[in-house]
């Protein structure tokens, strides 16, 4: 095999990667920090037959104890892909991909944008939060998001507009590329002092109602349509079932925490049986949040 290029590591462990603290190694971990990086990165893929995976802040995604056998993409945090840079109208920002989302949050709050205050709290990279949709009260990020600048798999570049990028709820395009940087668009201003206050009441329910002090990967579960995955798990009796260190949080019923050493199939067999109870209970099958890097059976088409 051709000498690796810098950015490129063989055999690097994930679980320091990842929020649940889990997880065997990839077989290659790419840092570009350019988009030529990028393109190659992929060629080397394709070319070596692997699959590719795309890694964010890690804060949402349990790795298999053997790790994966691809190559995981990773965007350098410094330069182009970590910045966080607002236009001249102060409504329009230009994001790089793997800028923490706190940052950003941070950056828009301090110009006096409305917008981000309910993501206060939430961990991870813009890049995984846009990916996902993510949000809380008031919806997802998507709906700010105006384009963004992506690679393909196949290595073809090009800037999708909003219509392109097709927001969901908690999914969206951007799973079946890489995103490089974002374009967003707000439209609301307010006093600095008085979206600073909104942040801090979001983070003070955040602690008050999720166990942000134990490594887990945030949300297991989607909620189902017009219900809640919380109360569903609660009510079929899921907080405090576990297997070994991989438990149901007492505090959310749709959170698994690592209390100290739990595998990723720990958390895996605890995952099946949270869903099975709640299938058995009400005829849903709940669909996950997490995503599943590694695992021979996905759990969207795992049936107990």
């Amino acid at each position: 095999m051709m000498a690796l290029p810098g950015y490129i590591r063989e055999n690097v462990a994930l679980a320091p990667f990842t929020s649940f603290g889990i997880g065997g190694p990839a077989r290659w971990l790419a840092e570009p920090a350019t988009r030529d990086d990028v393109r190659d990165a992929f060629a080397l893929a394709r070319e070596w037959g692997v699959r590719i995976y795309i890694l964010g802040g890690g804060s949402n995604l349990l790795v298999a104890d053997d790790g994966v056998d691809g190559m995981v993409v990773r965007l350098a945090a410094s330069g182009l892909f970590g910045r966080v840079e607002a236009r001249e109208d102060g409504l329009s920002w230009s994001i790089g991909s793997a800028a923490p989302l706190a940052a950003f949050v941070r950056e828009t709050v301090g110009a006096g944008v409305r917008g981000l205050e309910s993501l206060a709290g939430i961990p991870g990279t813009v890049g995984g939060a846009v990916t996902m949709n993510s949000g809380a009260a008031g919806g997802g990020i998507g709906r700010f998001v105006t384009g963004a600048d992506i690679v393909r798999f196949d290595g073809t570049a090009e800037f999708l507009g909003r219509d392109g990028l097709a927001f969901d709820y908690r999914t969206s395009a951007i799973s079946e590329m890489l995103a490089l940087r974002f374009d967003f668009a707000f439209t609301d201003r307010d006093d600095p002092f008085v979206l600073r206050d909104s942040v801090r009441r979001h983070r003070e329910r955040k602690r008050a109602s999720q166990p942000l002090t134990i490594p887990s990967a945030g949300c297991v579960f989607k909620n189902p349509p017009g219900d809640s995955a919380g109360s569903l798990l609660d009510e079929a009796g899921c907080k405090g079932m576990r297997e070994n260190d991989a438990v149901v949080s007492r505090v959310h019923a749709n959170f698994v925490v690592n209390q100290a050493n739990a595998t990723a199939m720990d958390v895996f067999r605890l995952v099946v049986r949270m869903r099975e109870l709640v299938w058995r209970r009400t005829g849903i099958v709940l669909e996950p949040e997490i995503r599943l890097w590694g695992f021979t059976d996905d759990l969207r088409e795992f049936h107990a």
